[in-house]
């Protein structure tokens, strides 16, 4: 389990000025290449060098490697929900709309076993109820099971999607299931959950 330091400063909001804006997205874009390494092995100070951005300027957004790592997951999920809108938008019948749900499903595990730094975060930081971390996590879970929920039907099935996308990053992180395997396994949880019921026409409202 990973556990933060207690004595974080509480991050600064996202820039709204032009400058800053920029250096804050160069150092979300930056830390992408960092989340393919383990948690322990990315730094703050090493991703704002590689980013030429001051050290200073990447503590004051990101006073963790937690901080930067789901912010760069944010910012992820939120690109792969806009995607998803728009296939929700064109679906046409049942079927397609189980396609759709599990592509996104399989997308969203392949991003989790491609960024072990970011999966740390979600499966084994240990976050306290009064941390000011919590709404952050809180908001990136809310991206990953909403985005599933408009193409499964509503929330409780996109939760469970979601329950069954960890399960796997972690069976194949442990060696139990190949990648391909665990892809499969998905695909096939996601028409189950999908024809349980019935499956709406239009995208569900999250």
């Amino acid at each position: 389990m990973l556990e933060l330091p207690q004595d974080l400063v509480i991050p600064a909001p996202p820039p709204a000025t032009p400058r800053l804006a920029a250096r804050y997205e160069q150092l979300l874009s930056t830390a992408g290449t960092f989340a393919t390494r383990e948690y322990a092995e990315v730094d703050v100070v090493e991703v704002a060098e590689e980013a030429g951005v001051a050290s200073s300027t990447a503590h004051r957004y990101f006073p963790s490697s937690a901080h930067l790592l789901l912010a760069l997951h944010r910012r992820q999920l939120a690109e792969l929900k806009r995607r998803v809108e728009n296939r929700a938008n064109t679906v046409r019948d049942r079927q397609q709309r189980i396609r759709h749900l599990a592509g996104a499903a399989v997308e969203l595990l392949h991003m989790r076993l491609a960024q072990p730094a970011v999966n740390a975060c979600l499966a084994e930081l240990v976050v306290p109820a009064d941390h000011e971390l919590t709404g952050l996590v809180g908001e990136v879970d809310e991206l990953a099971w909403s985005l599933l929920a408009m193409l499964a039907g509503d929330e409780e099935r996109g939760r469970s999607i979601l329950h069954i996308v960890s399960g796997l990053v972690s069976a194949v992180r442990t060696g139990r299931l190949m990648p391909l395997q665990a892809e499969r396994q998905l695909k096939a949880a996601c028409e189950m959950l999908a024809r349980r019921g019935a499956v709406r026409t239009a995208p569900a409202r999250v």
